[in-house]
This record gives structure tokens, C-alpha cells and sequence, in this order.
């Protein structure tokens, strides 16, 4: 009964087709792709020193209007349509470099913000902070005045902002059911499989009775869109090698999402599934230890609402 539920579930209310090249990126062979980042990460050029060499390039863009604004202000009026208010208390799990979207976010309304990450990769100087409040400002939202701030620090407190870093254990610091919109962005994926159920048992303890979880959530590999993944044991493939190089993820498909969001004690609606027509590019049969539903291998991405139950 309880796995007919959670498929019940994990049936998306809408679906869209996965366009051609999702995710392809450069034109190499997977597994070329996949030796030259093991090969890089076992001399230790990964992270933040592969981005600062110019061999790796982050996921995200600090100066696009639509990672900027857009997604934010997308975010916080499904959330108001969600729960009947402006959330004044909002979390989100994995920023990266986004951490420059404070300013963002307190002009769209968020009194508290908390950032939530396994490592500090937000920009300490305080220019990008600026920037951002100039793009709101320009975009009419009325950001704070961060003039006579000097570093990273005194911009999040002037926008009433909290970077935490660690694992689930790091979210201690925020108060019981404080927050009233958790967000992530293509994150949860990255959770190692033993950090994800601490995590979601942490999110359900933060959220407001009343408050909602938004979750965008990547599915495919991240060696050219496909389930190339879904090859490897997971003595390999949890290897921390493979953690630095930055291909990990943690292979659960869509109904693993949603039953681990509900054994944490949240209700789930898929909003939206991006999904492939048929199979991609995989293993005719994948290793063992990456089995899954079927189902799941179509689903390329998907949004999550989740409610406390």
C-alpha cells in the first residue's frame, strides 16, 4: 500500500518534453569526459581551483537577470500562492556562488534569510553583493542599501542573511519551524544517499507548519545528459574521487525522491516532470547497485512541492 501511495505521488501534475541535447555539453565521449575529471581531481585540480585555472566553469550565472531575479521572484509568488502570505523566512539548501541573491530576496520580501551549504563557495568581497542589489533595484524592488559595506559579511547582515556550512547537522542553528519557504536548485541530487534522509528530517523540522519546500531536482548524469551513471557499483561511484571530480550524483529516480520526502512527514505533489520519450544513452543493464523503476529513467528533471503532513 505504501509503495502504491508514494507512485501515486510521484505522478506529475504536468509534463513537458526533454528537448534535444539536455545536458549534452561539450561533444566528447562520456567516458572521456569522465577519465579527464578523475584524471584532474587525482592531482587536485577541482572545486574552486579548476574554476580559478579556468578548466571548470560554475553552474551558474551571477550576472544573469533570469538566475538573479527571475527564479527568485518565480519562488517566492508560488509560495505566497502556496500558502496565502508573503514568506517572510526563507532557506535555501546548496547556493553556491548564488549567495549574492540576498539582496535579491530581502527585496522580494524575505525578512530572514538562511543559506545552507557543504562548503563556503559564496564570494567574500563584497562587489558581487552590489551588483545584484543594483540589477533588483533596477528591476524595482527595493533592495537594501548596502553603501558602507565592506565585505561579505556586513552585506548579508545588512540584508538579514545567514550562511551556514556544513551537513545536515549545520541546520541546528536555525530555529524550529522558522521557515516559511525552503528552496533548492538542482541540489538534492548531489546529497550523498546517507546524508539525504538527516537532510529532509532537518527540513521537516525547520519548516513552519504552514510553509512549503519548492525543489528542482536533476535526474540524468552529468557525463552528457544520460544514465551513464547508472554503470557503476556504488564502491566506485561513492568514491570520494568521483565526489571531487563533481560527477556524483546519488542515482535515486523521482519515486525514491518523493518516498524519502514522505517518510520525512511531508505531502508531495510533482508539479512538473521533464521527461526523455524513450530510454537515453545508458547501460542496456545498469549495475546492480543503480537499479530502479523503469519509470524512472525517463524523467530527466522534476519540480516538488512539499508541505509538512
Amino acid at each position: 500500500m505504501m509503495e502504491q501511495r508514494t507512485e501515486e505521488a510521484a505522478r506529475p501534475q504536468r509534463v513537458v518534453p526533454a528537448p534535444p541535447g539536455l545536458s549534452r555539453g561539450a561533444p566528447v565521449p562520456w567516458w572521456i569526459k569522465l577519465g579527464l575529471k578523475l584524471g584532474l581531481a587525482a592531482v587536485g585540480l577541482h572545486g574552486g581551483r579548476a574554476r580559478a585555472l579556468g578548466i571548470a566553469r560554475p553552474s551558474y550565472d551571477a550576472t544573469d537577470p533570469g538566475k538573479l531575479v527571475g527564479a527568485p521572484r518565480h519562488w517566492m509568488d508560488r509560495a505566497e500562492a502556496l500558502i496565502g502570505r508573503r514568506p517572510r523566512a526563507v532557506l535555501e539548501i546548496g547556493p553556491g556562488g548564488m549567495v549574492v541573491r540576498a539582496p535579491v530576496m530581502a527585496g522580494l520580501g524575505a525578512r530572514r534569510i538562511w543559506y545552507a551549504d557543504t562548503a563556503d563557495s559564496a564570494p567574500k568581497a563584497v562587489g558581487p553583493y552590489l551588483a545584484a542589489a543594483r540589477l533588483a533595484g533596477a528591476e524595482g524592488l527595493p533592495v537594501p542599501d548596502l553603501r558602507g559595506c565592506s565585505d561579505r559579511g556586513a552585506a548579508l547582515a545588512r540584508c538579514g542573511a545567514n550562511l551556514v556550512i556544513g551537513g545536515p547537522a549545520a541546520l541546528a542553528a536555525i530555529p524550529d519551524g522558522s521557515i516559511d519557504l525552503v528552496v533548492s536548485e538542482a541540489v538534492l541530487e548531489h546529497v550523498r544517499r546517507e546524508d539525504l534522509a538527516p537532510l529532509l528530517q532537518q527540513l521537516r523540522r525547520v519548516t513552519a507548519p504552514d510553509g512549503v519546500g519548492l525543489h528542482f531536482i536533476d535526474f540524468q548524469d552529468h557525463l552528457g545528459g544520460g544514465l551513464q551513471h547508472l554503470r557503476f557499483s556504488d564502491v566506485f561511484w561513492a568514491s570520494p574521487l568521483v565526489g571531487r571530480a563533481g560527477v556524483y550524483v546519488n542515482r535515486f529516480g523521482l519515486s525514491t525522491m518523493v518516498g524519502r520526502f514522505r517518510r520525512a512527514g511531508f505531502e508531495v505533489t510533482v508539479a512538473e516532470a521533464m521527461m526523455w520519450e524513450r530510454r537515453p544513452a545508458g547501460p542496456a543493464k545498469p549495475h546492480p547497485e543503480a537499479m530502479r523503476p523503469a519509470a524512472d529513467d525517463l524523467v530527466a528533471r522534476a519540480a516538488l512541492e512539499v508541505r509538512p503532513g
